[in-house]
């Protein structure tokens, strides 16, 4: 389902301005589009998340350091002799491969008699049972997850300004009818009139005065009216950054309004209507979340070491390190091996550390997980629950529409047909100028109430995908910076 309405076009024409001589709703929305400051913040805030993306794949990336180590200069043995001693290092991390590390280490003194070089190790690590490459893929996920809410937002942001620019222009076109309707209001009176003063009464009698009140009071509703039009075109004008030449206010409003497909209801799927899809993903990244916080994590690693100072010799290294999380024990061990060197004991370095809380909190951990799983499903299926009813609803409205839209367009018909047989019997005498100027005023009223309709099938339509995820259109619509 491809909903496009104006907004390629309007995209397309945000800066390019047209000079013509009657209004035309495209221009007028897309000078709209070009005022309306949130949809600038909304195109700002897609290239901050970008940003925000691509910090967090760096971060969750291979990485690299290289360091000196904290460098030391003191007087040597000997007199006017100095020591420099510095430990440099250099480690590799690639959390893609189970977190493998790579490091290098030494100690280094120079400027002394004894210049030596020691605990050159060189060290490969990697996870063996842990969570953190499911972390890593979860951070990944999430900043991913923000681009798309944040493209999600300006795409609904386009469709949301753009109900608003036909909202107002809907109130103008009901301001429009009201007039319409006045003016028929006082074509009626008019002819009260006229009949009032063909039968001969006075100017003084209260049947002549009433019916000449009526007539009066007809007339200055339709001036303030009129005035009121005014005022919100001027206001609805500068909204759209054109000018207002002070004409006629009818003039102002375009004559045709584009005509749209309805969009039906049906026709996105299910679980993209946005609260279910909303829901579904908070259960996919909250139960990832959950499977990686691992209740065994283990890593071991090996390396070499050269001129050891335990053991006064080259060593082979191996070591371990286990958690036993929701008891709060911790296991690690390093083993240091003595290479040609048949009287040096090997090295042996370990810990262990315990924390009771954490055994007492590991029940109560687990229960909020399972509420949570509860609470996930519910927000669920109650988020299914409005989606069907928001089919019936939307499906309703744009029965309503249509039958609507029928109704009028068979009135129009109607009355332009009687407008052109009265305008034949005005010019032949038949009727008066108020009897002709009467079926004008219904012929317009109609003509403005279809207009009202189509509008109306425009803002079902964006009320409809502002319900559902579009991100199909995402991939064609540059939503970066569209401005």
């Amino acid at each position: 389902m491809k909903h496009r309405h104006l907004l390629c076009g309007v995209l397309f024409l945000l800066f390019t301005l047209h000079a013509q001589a009657e209004t035309s709703v495209v221009d007028l929305l897309a000078g709209y589009f070009r005022n309306h400051l949130d949809l600038q913040n909304l195109a700002t805030e897609v290239e901050l998340k970008m940003l925000a993306q691509k910090s967090t794949g760096i971060s969750n990336g291979l990485s690299f350091s290289i360091s000196s180590g904290t460098i030391i200069l003191l007087p040597g043995t000997d007199v006017n002799s100095l020591v420099l001693e510095f430990s440099p290092s250099a480690s590799v991390v690639i959390p893609q491969a189970s977190n493998l590390s790579v490091s290098l280490s030494s100690t280094i003194d120079i400027l002394s008699a004894d210049e030596k070089v020691s605990d050159t190790s060189l060290y490969i690590s990697a996870d063996i049972i842990s969570g953190n490459s499911e972390t890593r893929k979860i951070n990944l996920l999430k900043a991913e997850r923000n681009v798309l809410e944040a493209q999600r937002d300006l795409q609904n942001g386009f469709l949301s300004a753009e109900k608003e620019f036909y909202t107002n222009l809907r109130s103008l076109y009901l301001a429009a009818a009201s007039i319409t309707k006045a003016e028929k209001d006082l074509y009626d009176d008019q002819i009260s009139f006229d009949e009032v003063k063909a039968r001969g009464f006075t100017t003084s009698s209260s049947r002549y005065r009433a019916a000449q009140m009526a007539v009066l009071s007809d007339e200055h509703t339709i001036e303030i009216s009129r005035r009121e039009l005014e005022r919100e075109i001027k206001i609805f004008a500068s909204k759209c950054g054109v000018d207002y030449n002070e004409s006629y206010a009818m003039d102002f409003l375009p004559a045709d309004i584009p005509m749209v497909e309805a969009v039906d209801v049906l026709s996105f799927e299910s679980d993209s209507y946005t609260k279910t899809e909303r829901a579904l993903w908070t259960r996919q990244i909250n139960e990832m979340t959950r499977s990686a916080n691992k209740s065994l994590t283990l890593s071991a690693g090996a390396g070499f070491t050269l001129s050891n100072d335990y053991t006064k010799s080259d060593t082979i290294d191996a070591g371990t390190n286990l958690t036993w999380n929701g008891t709060g024990l911790m296991f690690n061990t390093v083993i240091s091996v003595p290479v040609a060197a048949q009287s040096a004991m090997p090295a042996l370095s370990f810990g262990v550390s315990a924390d009771p809380n954490a055994f007492r909190l590991k029940s109560i951990t687990e229960r909020q997980e399972d509420v949570e799983r509860r609470q996930e499903e519910i927000a669920i299926q109650s988020a299914r629950n409005d989606y069907a009813t928001q089919v019936i609803a939307q499906q309703t409205s744009l029965e309503d529409i249509r039958w609507s839209k029928d109704m009028n367009t068979v009135s129009y018909q109607m009355y332009s047909e009687l407008e052109a047989d009265n305008a034949t019997y005005y010019e032949r005498g038949i009727i008066t100028e108020s009897e002709w100027r009467n079926s004008q005023v219904n012929k317009e009223n109609y003509r403005i109430q279809c207009i009202i309709n189509d509008i109306d099938l425009i803002l079902y339509n964006d009320t409809t995908c502002l319900l559902f995820c579009r991100d199909e259109e995402l991939k064609t619509e540059n939503l970066k910076n569209p401005f």
